[in-house]
């Protein structure tokens, strides 16, 4: 089985075109969507309805839970320009995915078993993410653990194997490369690079992972995110870094 992995499109509509136009040169049997799908100063209502279209398995993410709200009031900037953009058939959709699935094998999550808003493979340290130490990841993943468990959320491309053998990959971010959150206390996520991240994981007698990071045309996106008032997500996504305070 060989799985493409994707995750954190956050409306980044021709990020995630590049994608699967990758995937489907890579044959691969199925496409997992880790979740947060449209939240951001994109194009959230044209990257969910392409989302819907194309045959693949959905997970949802914090963000896409935050859509299912009634109102905008309340919700952050990212969130409320998706929530205003989406029409209701779509924000439905988004909140009514599923928490977690089983595909292929491997146990598909947005963050971690906890909660959709927890880091699996990522501690903050300093400010910023770092990858979390095994005994972390063991304690959130519980006892009993698949051979494969695929998680998002951080926006960081991870790879972990388990001393149990097991395999935790995150993809890293189709359309965010960087960000700033205070939540749980102020930190930032870097790429370092304004790629389109993914993964392929192939599911065998080994468990083998592709790492993959695809150009596409970031300065579009960057434009789109400046005319819709957020010079933060134009940094972002030029350089894969948060815009200096």
């Amino acid at each position: 089985m060989r799985l493409g992995v994707i995750a954190d499109i956050h409306g980044n509509l021709p990020a995630l075109e590049a994608v699967l136009a990758r995937l489907s040169r890579l044959s691969v049997d199925r496409v997992v969507n880790l979740g947060d799908c449209a939240s951001g100063p994109l194009w959230p209502a044209e990257t969910v309805r392409l989302l819907r279209a194309t045959p693949m398995s959905h997970v949802r993410g914090n963000h896409d839970r935050a859509l299912g709200a009634a109102s905008p009031d309340g919700l952050g900037a990212s969130d409320s320009f998706a929530w205003r953009d989406l029409d209701a058939d779509a924000r439905d959709w988004l909140a009514g995915l599923p928490f977690e699935l089983e595909v292929g094998g491997a146990r598909c999550l947005h963050a971690s078993p906890k909660d959709d808003d927890t880091y699996l493979l990522d501690a903050i340290e300093g400010g910023r993410l770092v990858a979390a130490a095994p005994g972390a990841v063991e304690t959130l993943l519980g006892p009993t653990r698949p051979a494969v468990v695929l998680c998002g959320h951080s926006h960081q491309p991870r790879l972990l194997r388990l001393d149990d053998g097991t395999v935790v990959v995150n993809p890293g971010s189709v359309g965010n490369p960087a960000y700033n959150a205070d939540e749980p206390g102020i930190h930032v996520s870097e790429s370092g690079a304004p790629h389109a991240r993914f993964a392929v994981v192939t599911m065998a007698d080994f468990v083998e992972i592709e790492h993959h990071a695809v150009a596409y045309d970031w300065e579009h996106a960057a434009r789109r995110a400046e005319g819709n008032g957020r010079a933060d997500w134009a940094h972002a996504l030029r350089t894969g870094r948060v815009l200096p305070t």
